[in-house]
């Protein structure tokens, strides 16, 4: 067809059933940048990373809120509010001794003294809720009278929540049940002194990384219920162990007592015990940043003392609930009821509070006691053994002068040459000390 002027429109495409539009793909979603300038993010509704996949940016520090979680929660000092934008690391420090800490584990000793039958076995029984005694053979009145004063040792491993305690517990059979008890509590002071010789042997010695601490802690020292105060073998036992150990007084069998009674016996206590100038544990005062609540507790424990306590391995039901204590024909005495004994002071105290502090006293000042006694003992010895060989060599003879003087009797001789022998082992430990020293520096 030819094209004439004015017909244009007859050249117009012809009309299609259907219209073509351009398919537009639909805009894909842009992957926001996770964090601004001041390192929040820009667009909340997008999913954030989980803690593994933090994405982190090096050209500035990490705010809190994007540093990564602490597996120690509450612990991690940098889990804070504030943007620390400068930081070293050594505020984690108390994190990494308690690690190494409950990884090692903790050790305690204890020693329990009184005479039989006030309830020591069953009192340790349920402080630790263990039967420490499960093999014990019981002594009759008449073998009790013949036995003389010894010393066992039961040992338990414990562990609470993730923490092992190694615990042990040293009794003292026979204490106080003969006749005569004069001096009976020379075996106690003297295994508390070989304790503390081993552990000065131990800590001399070449190899130190594995010492077992067999020193006690904490000797629980049982009154008895039935007398006026203290008796004058509760007094001579407490001045004679005041300067070697933790000495924890505690009046027995509280529930043959009434409330009144527990507290003029309690009070008489104390008196004689400051007037006898016996030396107790003393709870250390507190800072005056703690907290009021534990300023509370710590005075009501030092008044607590002698802590009037209650043992009982059976469980009986009180009001609907089975709780540790002692069924009478009145009533039901509950060990773990404050208003019935202290015997959850005592726990406190003993576990909860001042277990640390007890061992800390322990090395601080009763172990340093002995030790600086040895100490100064080693340095006399080197002293007159120096003087000893000066008169021998001015004396111009070969034969050194003698140690016994002559026509001493046997027994004194024996006592003089046993001390001398005593004397040269300490020498020879003291050499042995300042080898190691001149080779370590």
């Amino acid at each position: 067809m030819k094209d004439f002027p004015g017909n244009e429109s007859c050249h117009q495409p012809e009309a299609k059933t259907w219209v073509s539009r351009p398919q537009v793909p639909e805009p894909r979603p842009q992957a926001p940048d996770l964090y601004q300038e001041d390192m929040e993010f820009r667009t909340p509704s997008w999913p954030q990373p989980s803690d593994s996949q933090q994405c982190f940016s090096a050209s500035a520090p990490l705010s809190p809120a994007a540093r990564p979680r602490s597996p120690w929660g509450k612990l991690d000092p940098y889990d804070s509010s504030e943007d620390d934008k400068e930081y070293v690391g050594f505020a984690t420090l108390p994190n990494q001794v308690h690690r190494k800490s409950v990884k090692k584990g903790f050790d305690f000793t204890l020693m329990v003294a009184g005479e039989s039958g006030l309830g020591k076995s069953t009192l340790v029984n349920s402080l630790f809720l263990t039967d420490l005694y499960r093999d014990r053979k019981l002594l009759s009145a008449e073998e009790r009278i013949m036995q003389t004063v010894e010393i066992t040792k039961h040992a338990v491993d414990i562990e609470e929540k993730g923490v092992r305690l190694r615990l042990t517990i040293v009794d003292t059979p026979g204490f106080g049940d003969a006749v005569n008890n004069t001096e009976c509590w020379k075996p106690v002071a003297e295994y508390i002194d070989q304790q503390f010789e081993q552990y000065f042997r131990d800590e001399s010695g070449l190899n130190r990384k594995n010492i077992q601490d067999n020193r006690v802690h904490c000797c629980l020292y049982f009154i008895s219920p039935f007398g006026h105060g203290l008796r004058p073998l509760d007094v001579e036992f407490m001045k004679a162990l005041h300067q070697r150990v933790n000495i924890v007084p505690v009046l027995a069998k509280a529930d043959t007592l009434t409330p009144p009674e527990v507290e003029r016996k309690k009070r008489k206590i104390r008196e004689e015990i400051e007037r006898f100038g016996i030396k107790v544990y003393q709870f250390p005062d507190c800072d005056s940043d703690e907290d009021e609540d534990f300023k509370l507790q710590d005075q009501a424990l030092k008044e607590s003392i002698p802590f009037a306590v209650i043992g009982s391995n059976t469980v009986v039901e009180a009001r609907g609930r089975r709780v540790r204590g002692r069924l009478y024909p009145w009533g039901i005495v509950e060990v773990e009821n404050p208003g019935h004994c202290d015997f959850v002071k005592l726990r406190t105290m003993l576990v909860r509070t001042h277990m640390q502090d007890l061992k800390d006293v322990t090395r601080e000042t009763h172990y340093e006691n002995y030790r600086a006694q040895c100490i100064q003992s080693m340095t006399r010895l080197v002293v007159k053994e120096r003087n000893r060989n000066k008169l021998t060599r001015e004396s111009g003879t070969d034969f050194p002068i003698p140690a016994v003087p002559p026509g001493t009797d046997p027994e004194t001789e024996r006592l003089i040459r046993e001390k001398d022998e005593e004397l040269r082992r300490m020498q020879e430990m003291l050499h042995k000390i300042q080898r190691q020293m001149k080779e370590t520096h």
